[in-house]
């Protein structure tokens, strides 16, 4: 399984303080909100963190 991810991603919700500090303190960046339905029918808005597992990029996929 090695080598086949090259990025993760979090999406704790924007209200949930403490799942957003520990992405922060892992190191995961942040990069703005999304908004989606979880679960189907529910709309919430979450951070969106991400994490470069490659060690190369800071963006994309």
């Amino acid at each position: 399984a090695a080598g086949r991810h090259r990025s993760l991603h979090a999406y704790p919700r924007l209200e949930h303080t403490a799942s957003n500090a520990v992405c922060r303190r892992a190191g995961f960046t942040l990069r703005g909100t999304v908004a989606f339905e979880y679960p189907k029918g529910h709309p919430i808005t979450s951070n969106d963190w991400y994490a470069d597992l490659d060690g190369e990029s800071q963006g994309g996929e």
